[in-house]
């Protein structure tokens, strides 16, 4: 997920202006980028933050939004306060192994490596954020990160995630806390290793490696060049993840665009002038 990597989330802030309505939010990883990345002076920094609330808020008033940007300026500007980049989470032998060998159905085995590598995930954000991350394997707490999960996973819809949580629970895989917590007490039993065997790179598809990991033929990795993006199958002809096959197409009509403008000066049309 981009908002676990605030250079690329910043890029395309800048590429495409503001990609949700937390405005606050945003503007904060772009005076990060801004001071991180690019080396901007905190003058320059709120020039260029307003330039780009003027270029991409319809009827933007400095006075309206001065609180807001002050805000950003203040929080992006803090040294303690660093870009969020987390590129992939790490999968070792031990864990692996032992959600496969568990004695449960295969979606409830994504599930649990999907809490799984969401909890790691959680604890390198706090990691970076505060230079601390919990002992503890808690998650949960909004209905909307079940929904997540759920997503993630690539579970089937016909399944609801809220009977496999409290399936899980009555196995004793988790225990279900108050307000929607749930300790994931599986980890505990997972052995230490140090052997990892694959990293999981794209946090919307957590589910495909697992499937592709263990052989599961509808799940493929992207055949272009230098990308290794997991792809679902889709009757049998899928073979570019779908940032691939947009820049594939792309680069095929430039190319053909190319080639009717060299046929159009090599074979100009001829024209047969009419007769009276």
């Amino acid at each position: 997920m981009i908002k676990y990597n605030e250079k690329l989330y910043a890029e395309r802030l800048l590429k495409e202006g503001f990609l949700t309505k937390y405005i606050a939010y945003e503007l904060k990883i772009l005076v990060k980028y801004y001071k991180q990345e690019m080396k901007i002076s905190a003058k320059q920094r709120k020039i260029l933050i307003y330039e780009f609330c003027e270029k991409y808020i319809v009827e933007f008033n400095r006075v309206k939004y001065f609180k807001i940007i002050n805000s950003a300026l203040r929080y992006g500007s803090k040294g303690v306060n660093k870009l969020i980049v987390i590129n992939s989470i790490p999968v070792t032998d031990k864990e692996i192994e032992y959600i496969n060998g568990l004695e449960i159905e295969e979606h409830y085995k994504k599930a649990l490596f999907t809490l799984m590598i969401k909890t790691k995930l959680n604890k390198e954000l706090c990691l970076q954020k505060f230079n601390n991350a919990s002992k503890f394997n808690f998650f949960g707490g909004k209905v909307e990160l079940y929904k997540e999960i759920k997503q993630m996973s690539k579970i089937p819809d016909t399944y609801d995630i809220n009977i496999i949580i409290n399936d899980l629970s009555n196995i004793g895989y988790i225990d279900i806390r108050n307000r929607g917590r749930v300790n994931l007490l599986f980890i505990e039993n997972i052995e230490l290793s140090d052997n990892v065997v694959f990293e999981v790179n794209n946090f919307y598809n957590i589910g495909y490696y697992f499937d592709w990991f263990n052989g599961n033929n509808g799940v493929i990795k992207c055949e272009n060049d230098g990308c290794e993006e997991l792809v679902k199958k889709v009757n049998g002809k899928s073979k570019y993840c779908s940032n691939c096959s947009k820049e594939i197409q792309f680069n095929q009509k430039k190319e053909w665009d190319k080639t009717k403008r060299i046929r159009k000066i090599e074979n100009p049309l001829n024209t047969t002038p009419t007769t009276v």
